[in-house]
């Protein structure tokens, strides 16, 4: 199989260890501290309940007697800021552990609140003070969910993730020292690594992660995961110890799962959404970029419409049309553009679909309710023919509302078809939200911080 990468933030299943993940809910698991008098009063119960049936495995069950009985939960918190390039966003979870009798304990997720503000960190490379304060007006808003007492032992974590990658290095340090100096005085727990840009494949496991968590997935036959933000994409998705040899070594990492798993993670910088937009403008400019472009993926109606991307304002404008063309033809010489910048960025190309159910989430979701093929609150599954549908209309309408509408849905089409091997007919899940939880890399993150510290205290 080759030498794999070891994934930071989580700790790998030996054969003396208990796994982390649990397979039961959203949880993940410690080593257990029970009370002596409610084990008493568990046994007492199950001697009572042993002919009904009610035995070892009930862990829903146990819990809800225990509550029943007077058990006080324990809680834990932690407060995660994705950085994002698009946008910022605070999310601030509750995790309870329930009572359990057989096996180890677990941790579920009672409780989130999510907040964001637009643009991201990076548009104020030129004002990191102003960046900083930003982000310090995120988390005071979710600070009722964190009890003042419990401040000093929650995490809070910042991360940065495209729009900071693709700074240079000398200006995305100063933005991140203003946000340390920032937060510092807040009361949370900050260690020295709680303000970091965070790596391209720790946000494709940890996506993978949530959205596998919140199905109840881990353990068994997990969903790839595809996430798309504005400066770069992601795509996650579980291979068999006789495929791990078939991908490259670096995109290869062994997390546990219920048992040790084995995954492949790809990061592409510069294809995400905006960036790849600014990306086809740029190539079809050729050597004459400016601040203006002109483009075969904008309707003519659109002229001069101010765009702004990486702090700086830029100019678009419709390619001319000749008289009468079908709309075939404008999506299509849309899509040749779209296909040759994105082939042209891949760093390296898979040669089949992602493995198992796809899961897709971010602009993927955005750009299909934009065009009206999903429901805008629900979600739900698309392929990559009702994205040509969409991009077939969009592409011979003078939307002026949505001028990127054309665009944006070919470059979906290149990356699930062209990039990432997908057929036509292949499903599509998109999720913004799961049971009310949104779905976001900041969850597997989250639960795998306040797990290692569990499991931490067991140990000291």
């Amino acid at each position: 199989m080759g030498k794999f990468s070891t994934y930071r933030y989580l700790e790998l299943k030996d054969s003396t260890t208990t796994p982390h993940i649990s397979t039961r809910t959203i949880s993940l698991k410690q080593p257990r501290r029970l009370k002596k008098f409610f084990i008493l009063l568990i046994i007492l119960a199950l001697c009572a309940t042993y002919f009904m049936g009610l035995f070892a495995g009930q862990t829903q069950w146990f819990d809800g007697l225990a509550k029943s009985l007077g058990y006080e939960s324990v809680y834990h918190h932690a407060v995660i800021v994705d950085a994002g390039s698009s946008g910022t966003r605070v999310l601030a979870y509750k995790f309870r552990v329930p009572f359990t009798v057989f096996g180890p304990q677990s941790l579920d997720l009672v409780e989130e609140f999510f907040a964001q503000s637009k643009p991201g960190l990076s548009s104020h490379v030129d004002d990191p003070e102003k960046g900083a304060d930003t982000i310090v007006q995120l988390i005071k808003k979710a600070e009722f969910l964190t009890p003042l007492e419990k401040r000093k032992s929650t995490p809070l974590i910042i991360r940065a993730t495209a729009g900071l990658r693709l700074l240079p290095k000398d200006k995305a340090q100063q933005l991140l020292s203003h946000v340390s100096k920032a937060i510092s005085t807040m009361g949370y727990d900050i260690g020295p690594n709680s303000v970091e840009i965070m790596a391209g494949a720790d946000e494709g496991i940890f996506i993978w992660y949530t959205i596998n968590l919140l199905h109840n997935l881990l353990g068994g036959e997990t969903m790839a995961a595809l996430d798309l933000g504005g400066g770069s994409t992601q795509i996650t998705y579980q291979l068999s110890d006789s495929e791990a040899t078939q991908y490259p070594e670096a995109d290869r990492h062994v997390v546990p799962a219920g048992e040790n798993v084995t995954l492949y993670t790809h990061s592409y910088l510069n294809l995400g959404l905006y960036a790849a937009r600014y990306g086809i403008f740029r190539l079809e400019a050729g050597d004459n970029a400016t601040n203006e472009f002109t483009s075969v993926c904008v309707d003519p109606i659109i002229q001069r419409e101010p765009w702004t991307y990486a702090n700086k304002q830029y100019f678009i404008s419709g390619a001319p049309r000749p008289a009468g063309m079908k709309r075939e033809a404008a999506y299509a010489r849309c899509h040749e553009v779209v296909r040759r910048y994105t082939l042209r960025a891949l760093d390296w190309e898979p040669r089949e679909p992602p493995r198992g159910a796809v899961a897709a989430m971010s602009f993927f979701y955005d750009v299909a309710a934009d065009a009206g093929v999903i429901d805008v609150m629900r979600g739900g599954t698309v392929s990559v023919a009702q994205y040509r549908g969409s991009a077939l209309r969009a592409c011979s309408a003078a939307n002026v509302e949505q001028p990127w509408a054309c665009i944006d849905l070919a470059f979906v089409i290149a990356l699930l078809h062209d990039a990432y091997k997908m057929r036509d007919t292949d499903p599509v899940s998109l999720f913004k939200k799961v049971n009310g939880h949104e779905v976001s890399w900041a969850l597997g993150l989250a639960y795998s911080t306040v797990m290692n510290r569990m499991a931490a205290a067991a140990a000291a």
